[in-house]
């Protein structure tokens, strides 16, 4: 009988351990998951600083080109 009864708690034991690595590795997942998303809105908001200035940048060269055409420009009478 003590035969069993140890073969009993050893079988508790593993079901309890399995439990809290269980625990952990959803722990774990939930906090990656968390730094995840914090990265895609990290990168997010870089590419939508990146789209801003390049779409400024565009836009001073325009009216660059725009102020020289005018400097060069003759108006005939």
């Amino acid at each position: 009988m003590d035969k069993e009864k140890e073969n009993i708690e050893r079988i508790q034991t593993r079901i309890d351990m399995i439990r809290q690595e269980s625990r952990a590795l959803s722990y774990r997942i939930e906090r990656m998951t968390e730094q995840r998303k914090d990265l895609t809105r990290e990168k997010n908001d870089l590419k939508d600083k990146l789209d801003d200035a390049i779409i400024l940048e565009g836009t001073k060269e325009l009216i660059e080109g725009v102020d020289e055409a005018l400097a060069n420009l003759s108006i005939r009478i």
